[in-house]
């Protein structure tokens, strides 16, 4: 599978398993320290000859091509430049070590003059994202991609195994990988309980609860998503981790301009598919219109993960899908 931003050759999960303690390690050479992000830094320096380099040292550099381009005054603290997004993106136990075209970096602070030189200048940034203080997705919204990419890859470590979610970070929902997630743990139990023949993801993202369903062989898997940008790299991510279900070939039916274009969809339309001893299907519309499109399963467990957690909204969802789907319902 290629890119959509850059067009790069994005590697299947077991590329982006193999190795991935030392992706982020210190060569024996490389230069420590840790600079206090309260305030601004106060000193500098260049990759190491293994090309890594300190997280805050590149934040560093960062925030002085911003001050010379006066998009931050001298005296603004490090932590100010924005929020770093590693990739590959999985909780880490010790400070990050980046090799070039690792970090993509959300910031309120460059323009795309700035952020073009940002990337052409500090070798570890892959992309740089306007931040717009909004959730991706929500009321059509997104970030706005400033320069290079910013297509990352997020690792989470499920008690089935291990998934990598590839997103977009200008148009997709960050949630950064913990090492324990309450959402993915209740979703295995429910399934390990339920012991489903279908399992639907109704608000699927790019597809971390469905895929924890798949890689539990449940045999029906389906995935949607309302907002398409999130629909087809829940397609991408089931092509990515296949290798550790039980389906052939994944056949992806939806470009990813397309469901850009299209925004939000209210008719569910085919994203991708994958068939063998398991069937995991996507698709992108209003999980409302999803069910007269589902498998004829007895045993039917789905998961409902909106946003916007008020209790009593979170229950009118789950009756609501209860009489329309029939089968079990949660929200994590």
């Amino acid at each position: 599978m290629q890119c959509p931003v850059c067009g790069e050759e994005l590697r299947d999960a077991g590329e982006i398993l193999d190795g991935l303690d030392a992706r982020f390690a210190p060569c024996p050479v490389c230069p420590t320290g840790r600079l206090d992000p309260r305030v601004p830094p106060s000193e500098a320096c260049g990759p190491c000859a293994c090309g890594r380099r300190p997280l805050d040292y590149v934040m560093a550099a960062v925030h002085a091509v911003l001050v010379a381009e006066g998009g931050l005054d001298p005296t603004t603290p490090l932590a100010a430049v924005g929020t770093p997004l590693l990739h590959p993106l999985f909780p880490i136990r010790r400070p990050p070590f980046l090799p070039p075209k690792s970090l993509v970096l959300l910031t309120r602070r460059a323009t795309p003059s700035t952020a073009r030189r940002i990337v052409g200048e500090i070798p570890e940034v892959r992309g740089v994202v306007l931040d717009r203080g909004i959730v991706p997705g929500v009321r059509g919204e997104t970030h706005t991609l400033l320069a290079g990419c910013d297509v990352y890859a997020e690792v989470r470590f499920t008690p089935p195994g291990a998934l990598v979610l590839y997103k977009q970070a200008s148009t997709c929902h960050i949630e950064a990988p913990r090492p324990v997630d309450p959402k993915v743990n209740a979703t295995d139990r429910a399934i390990r309980r339920a012991l489903p023949g279908l399992f639907v993801d109704a608000c699927a993202g790019v597809g971390t609860l469905g895929l924890v369903a798949a890689l539990r062989l449940v045999p029906s898997v389906v995935l949607n998503d309302a907002w398409g940008p999130s629909a087809w790299f829940a397609g991408l991510n089931l092509a990515v981790n296949r290798e550790a279900l039980l389906v052939d070939e994944v056949e992806v039916l939806a470009s990813y301009a397309d469901l850009c274009s299209a925004g939000v969809r209210d008719d569910p339309t085919p994203v991708a598919t994958a068939r063998g001893a398991q069937e995991v299907r996507v698709y992108h519309g209003s999980l409302w219109r999803l069910p007269p499109i589902l498998p004829e399963e007895a045993a039917r467990l789905a998961v409902v993960d909106p946003f916007g957690k008020e209790p009593a909204r979170l229950a009118r969802i789950a009756r609501r899908w209860q009489d329309c789907a029939g089968g079990e319902v949660f929200i994590p």
